[in-house]
């Protein structure tokens, strides 16, 4: 009898054992973990066979919910009993691949072929079901070893070129576990990384957002960096330097802070993760391009059309300094070109300027991921008297997130701070006493001024010049006087 599986899930495991036989196993972390006597709910099922008439059979004992993806073979059943964990059935394959860094080829394969496509030793473990040998761990890569030895190994020479994303997952699991990689692994890291700038972004940021999850993401992010992975990833990301550690514990503690002061918000955690990820000397074009790369909430502005450019006979189908010059945006000598995403990105680091090319239109990158290196700059020459009213202004083009993290950046003076706070808890908060309908029906007309009048009386209130609406009414008429 296998230990430490909690009874609920132990009941669950009996169950498939009985539907399907000696033709399911649990596999992959569930039993890594269970070996290492590590809490899990990770609960996937291979199945010798058909997966999904597996999972049906399930969904109908459990009462549970059930999501079918049969081009994959797959399964996913979400039992009615909530104190259980969704269990996913897939059917036993094997994988090839076609060239380095493309997705493979899956075929209907046998636990071995399921169990040898893997991505290491320590994930390629199997625990039988079967009511006759429940329990029964099957090995057949030396997981068990690599284990008790607390070693990260692949299970063949070409795993990293066939899937570079396995270079940032063996970085994750020696931090999370407290193992290190095979020095064979170091050596074969090196070889792939050349292949990284061919994956896709949206593959790339899923493996880095995955990093940042991790209790240990400061030592996995170290880890990364001596492996040279960043710049590969894209030109001169230059995240960490030698006096830069990605501050994990600062980027938790903002989290931690908005789930219980800001209960209603809308509030992205991974983007403060990001944000300290690039830390605070990265350049924002730096950030912008990379942004843009990794998908990464980019926002494009167009600067130019095509229409535009054509009539001062630029094709920006093809990307040149002499085109650039004639739009207005000239490039310095030291600017780097590369093809991602479908379009052009041009990264001009003299100027530190990144552009976008692409449907024959010119554009520049936004992101939000970048809201925190500009708040940091406009806090730079922040007065302690300055005033609520201009607190909220200055605070209040940027997202949620960025002002979290600035609340709890102790590299931020604390009466900064507790400005920061006090926009957040208080000031954005407060509902005008006179508003654009109030000086509608006292007869006029929308337009600058009216917004002028609008915000001085606003700023009033913030100020506390003004407490109540007959206040504010005074308070205008001071404000059309002075002209």
């Amino acid at each position: 009898m296998i230990p430490n599986i909690p009874e609920p899930i132990l009941n669950l495991l009996y169950e498939i054992g009985e539907v399907a036989g000696k033709n399911a196993y649990l596999v992959g972390g569930f039993v890594r973990d269970l070996l290492l006597k590590r809490p899990s709910l990770d609960i996937d099922i291979v199945v010798e066979g058909d997966a999904i008439r597996v999972a049906e059979t399930m969904s109908e004992r459990w009462n549970g919910t059930l999501e079918v993806h049969p081009q994959f073979g797959t399964a996913t059943v979400t039992p009615e009993n909530i104190d259980l964990p969704k269990v996913d059935f897939v059917t036993a394959r094997r994988e090839t691949y076609q060239g380095a860094g493309t997705l493979p080829i899956v075929q209907s394969g046998t636990l071995t072929d399921d169990l040898h496509r893997r991505d290491f030793s320590i994930n390629a473990l199997a625990m039988r079901l079967d009511i006759n040998a429940f329990g029964t761990i099957v090995d057949e890569t030396g997981g068990r070893e690599d284990l008790e030895a607390g070693i990260i190994r692949i299970l063949h020479n070409r795993s990293f070129i066939d899937d570079p994303t396995r270079i940032f997952r063996a970085t994750r699991y020696a931090g999370r576990y407290d193992f290190r990689i095979a020095e064979t692994d170091e050596v074969l890291i090196q070889e792939a990384l050349p292949i990284l700038p061919q994956l896709s972004g949206e593959r790339i940021r899923n493996e880095i957002d995955s990093v940042l999850l991790e209790k240990h993401a400061a030592k996995i992010v170290e880890h990364l960096t001596q492996l040279g992975v960043w710049e590969i990833i894209a030109t001169d990301w230059n995240i960490i330097s030698a006096t830069f550690t990605y501050d994990a514990k600062k980027a938790e503690q903002a989290v931690s802070w908005a789930s219980t002061h800001l209960t209603d918000e809308t509030f992205q955690p991974e983007r403060v993760r990001w944000m300290t990820l690039f830390g605070t000397d990265m350049p924002i074009y730096q950030i912008e391009a990379i942004s843009f790369r990794l998908i990464l909430e980019p926002q494009l502005q167009r600067l130019v059309s095509r229409a535009q450019a054509m009539k001062r006979g630029v094709s920006l189908q093809k990307i040149t300094a002499h085109g650039f010059e004639k739009l207005g945006f000239p490039l310095s000598k030291n600017t780097s070109i590369e093809h991602q995403n479908g379009m052009w990105y041009i990264i001009d680091n003299d100027n530190m300027k990144t552009y976008v090319s692409g449907d024959g239109h010119l554009y520049r990158v936004q992101t939000p991921i970048a809201a925190y290196r500009q708040l940091q700059q406009v806090l730079t020459p922040l007065q302690e008297t300055v005033k609520p009213s201009e607190i909220y202004q200055l605070l209040k083009p940027y997202p949620i997130e960025a002002l979290v993290l600035g609340s709890v950046d102790a590299t931020v003076p604390e009466w900064k701070r507790k400005k920061i706070k006090e926009y957040l808890l208080v000031l954005r908060k407060i509902q005008p006493f006179i508003t654009g309908k109030d000086l509608i029906a006292s007869g006029q007309k929308p337009g600058e001024t009216f917004k002028t009048q609008l915000w001085k009386l606003f700023a009033a209130q913030l100020d506390g010049e003004i407490t109540k609406k007959g206040e504010g009414y005074s308070h205008l008429q001071k404000i059309k006087n002075n002209g």
